[in-house]
């Protein structure tokens, strides 16, 4: 059964040809969304094999540029494998935690309440995009799945609203996830024993996510994307609505009530037990704050998920069962790490780090090098689908060549930071939990978020080159 109105869909990158097929403009738009989802649909393999081709080109780098020998290779592999576990666990946890925080009821029926709040479908795409917006700021992983939930509840409460561009919108809020506060490189550059801290110490957050320079392009990004999703509306007669039989429910389940009631059953459904946690959590992170003022960092904005969650469930069996569901939304995160580190370890133990800084360096100054990163960082985006897989493989070079140029360290991690964040747009690594809850096709939302890609670069370049210290 298709999901949409079948009499009305015309395929999503086929929409900016109808609007006017005597503007040159819009078919060159046209072309180029055409472009990028033929290209992502026919050559873009899954991410652990894409984890595995760079591993074999970085092995392959160094046995060609530094004359390591093939066992060498190998061994450098295996022993960095293991050499960011920490790191793959903090990154999983705030994916899980934003989860299972967005997938308890009362999260559920607060989302269902607000989008009564718009009226027309202008109303609803800007009011969707802006939550977006919100939401991924505060946690990308919350943004994630309870951007899912708007477009689904937004998508029964307004039928006359396009659903193509009501998902595309719910999704838009990831393009500025590097600018919020889960952003991963600046929160782990920010915890005390991060992998790199030997070489650049912590870096607090008034010189990454609070820098003028990220605050610009956030709030930039957060103000425009809504409003390009608003002009992507398409005329009534051409409007593409969700078949509403096909958005089942999707939530976390209340812990079934057994007919006979057991002590285990008891201490798993108390609500002392939860909330005793919950005010234990509070206390701790009000004491916390206190003392160290707004020093976030990956480590606390992990536990303040959790807390939140475990008061969000009511019940500690409850809050079990949505970390149960949500950790399946880490399995990429939690399989491919170990890779990441690996392929650090063949550049660091085969001098391949020394070599591409030396490059970097014939290439950059001081005033193009953060720019240097961020086309570095799209580049690599489109293997390495996670700032935190950014950050393992691209620091090691980046950041020595850095250090000769006198370039600051912020520099180079908002340079990786935001060249992930901008191609998040377009990942389909990144919107597969969300088509899932919205049930819908990949190409549909694909072909619409390319154009959000073209502006956010020329959004997150213009920023860059404005604000440089």
């Amino acid at each position: 059964m298709s999901l949409y109105n079948v009499d009305t869909y015309k395929g999503s990158f086929l929409y900016f040809s109808n609007i006017n097929d005597k503007n040159g403009c819009v078919r060159m738009i046209n072309r180029i969304l055409a472009f990028f989802v033929n290209l992502m649909q026919r050559y873009l393999p899954d991410p652990f094999t894409i984890v595995w081709v760079i591993t074999l080109f970085v092995g392959a780098m160094a046995l060609i540029i530094t004359n390591t020998s093939p066992m060498a290779v190998i061994d450098y592999w295996g022993k960095g494998f293991f050499d960011i576990l920490g790191f793959a666990m903090q990154m999983s946890l705030v994916l899980i935690t934003g989860y299972a925080l967005a997938s308890a009821n009362i999260v559920r029926r607060f989302l269902q309440k607000i989008v009564l709040i718009p009226k027309t479908p202008k109303q609803t795409i800007l009011f969707i995009g802006f939550a977006s917006m919100a939401l991924y700021y505060f946690n990308w992983g919350l943004g994630l799945i309870a951007g899912g939930f708007l477009a689904r509840e937004a998508a029964k409460q307004h039928r006359d609203t396009d659903f193509r561009v009501l998902v595309t919108a719910a999704f838009s809020g990831i393009i500025i996830t590097h600018g919020g506060l889960s952003a991963s490189v600046p929160l782990v550059i920010n915890t005390k024993g991060h992998f790199l801290e030997g070489q650049i110490g912590l870096v607090p957050l008034t010189q990454t996510i609070f820098h003028p320079q990220t605050l610009l392009i956030t709030l930039t990004l957060a103000i425009v994307i809504p409003l390009v999703c608003v002009l992507m509306l398409p005329k009534k007669e051409e409007t593409v609505v969700a078949d509403i039989s096909l958005l089942e429910d999707y939530t976390v389940s209340e812990a079934a009530v057994a007919t006979e009631v057991h002590l285990a059953d008891k201490m798993d459904n108390s609500r002392f037990l939860n909330y005793s946690l919950g005010l234990a959590g509070l206390i701790y992170l009000v004491a916390y704050f206190t003392k160290n003022g707004f020093n976030l960092n990956v480590n606390i904005l992990i536990f303040m998920f959790i807390v939140l969650g475990i008061l969000a469930h009511g019940t500690l069996l409850n809050y079990a069962r949505a970390i149960s569901k949500g950790t399946a939304t880490a399995s990429g995160i939690i399989l491919q790490f170990p890779f990441y580190a690996g392929i650090m370890g063949i550049m660091h133990g085969s001098g391949l780090v020394h070599v591409i800084s030396n490059w970097l360096l014939s290439i950059s100054t001081y005033e193009t090098f953060e720019l240097a990163c961020y086309f570095s960082s799209l580049i690599i985006s489109i293997f390495v689908p996670s700032a935190g897989g950014h950050w393992v493989v691209q620091a090691p070079f980046m950041l020595p060549a850095a250090a000769t140029l006198g370039v600051e360290p912020w520099k180079v991690a908002m340079g990786v930071a935001w060249g992930e964040s901008i191609w998040n747009i377009v990942c389909p690594f990144w919107a597969l939990p969300l088509l899932a809850i919205a049930n819908m096709n990949l190409r549909d939302l694909m072909g619409f978020s390319v154009l959000l890609f073209i502006i956010g670069n020329i959004v997150a370049i213009a920023g860059i080159l404005l604000i440089t210290h």
